[in-house]
């Protein structure tokens, strides 16, 4: 998982790097997506069978969730940290701090989709695939068209564009990013609110003497 953290991004980086600094830098930030949102589909999914069995032993569906949630956090800021710093030392932008913002982004808003197609998506598979189509519209939808605008990478465009040409509406960009991962993290955490509910009909006997 480590090698496709690091790996992924940097191939889509390094492929796109010869066209120009904004293609390149958009393609870090569709890599850097793609590995988040799959670390983190594969992460939810391989503890759906666990949950049940924690959530029973008394740990609270929040704790279970944002516990998961601040994990793969911890691993965007990361991957988003160390590809800014790349970044800003092979290219020159006009706000340094828009490109690293615009990674940043990427990652952090990949880890609740992730999560969220994971607890949707029953196999990993089929989740898989729902990822690479939503990154891959993200990257070849013109962003001026609104299925751009409905996706929840498109506040890095605009990031980017303030970044390398100074232009840009960052308002646009921090409104959509916050609203997108706002809606995200929520249903994923009242889908897993609703599924690890107690069951009040169930009731725990206390062992007789």
């Amino acid at each position: 998982m480590l090698v496709l953290l690091v790996l992924v991004p940097l191939i889509f980086y390094a492929a796109r790097r010869s066209d120009g600094s904004w293609q390149g830098i958009r393609m870090a930030c569709m890599g850097l997506a793609w590995a988040l949102s799959t670390v983190s589909l594969f992460s939810t999914q391989s503890a759906l069978g666990l949950e049940p069995r924690l959530r029973m032993a008394g740990l609270p569906s929040s704790a279970l969730f944002f516990g998961r949630t601040f994990a793969l956090m911890a691993c965007a800021v990361a991957g988003g940290g160390l590809y800014a710093v790349l970044i800003s030392v092979d290219q020159d932008a006009v706000h340094g701090w828009a490109v690293a913002a615009a990674l940043m982004v990427s990652a952090g808003l990949s880890v609740p989709l992730g999560m969220l197609v994971g607890r949707l998506v029953p196999r990993e598979f089929e989740g898989m695939l729902v990822l690479i189509t939503i990154v891959g519209l993200q990257t070849i939808v013109d962003p001026a068209q609104t299925l751009a605008k409905v996706l929840p990478l498109w506040s890095t465009r605009s990031l980017l564009e303030y970044g390398i040409e100074g232009s840009g509406n960052l308002q646009d960009a921090w409104l959509h990013a916050l609203g997108y991962g706002t809606v995200l993290l929520f249903t994923g955490w009242a889908i897993t609110w609703v599924r690890l509910r107690r069951r009040r009909h169930i009731a725990i006997l206390e062992p007789t003497g």
